[in-house]
């Protein structure tokens, strides 16, 4: 009975360290795969925008866990996203207008970024 105490002595400690790096690895992923998100949109929306009227591109983007809002207003993607230490709000600017909305579930989603003369519209494909 002694040995078992022991033994849960320490292995009750590093079950609560390895849960508290684990949970901190998946909140820094989901904030990566959050920036590299509105950073690709932006960029795209740059590239179809400098091309004008009827230039087009679908591109890919994975939309991670926790995401409570996605703005795309002015010239800025933002991406809301619930974190440890509250909501984060991760943005991109582009050179262009922008005009469109985009989903908060979770996955990977084909997205159409569309030139439409003095704006960009960015949509679900």
């Amino acid at each position: 009975m002694v040995i078992a105490m022991i033994i849960l002595g320490f292995l009750v400690p590093i079950w609560l360290y390895v849960s508290q790096v684990q949970n901190e690895s998946a909140e820094t992923l989901a904030l990566t795969y959050a920036k590299n998100a509105v950073k690709k949109i932006a960029e795209n929306a740059d590239l179809v925008y400098s091309q004008r009227l009827g230039a087009k591109v679908k591109v890919g983007v994975y939309i991670p866990n926790g995401v409570e809002e996605i703005n795309i207003t002015g010239k800025t993607v933002i991406m809301k996203v619930y974190s440890s230490s509250g909501v984060v709000d991760i943005f991109e600017t582009s050179a262009a207008n922008l005009n469109g909305s985009l989903p908060t579930t979770s996955g990977f989603h084909w997205i159409l970024i569309e030139a439409k003369g003095d704006y960009v519209q960015i949509d679900m494909s």
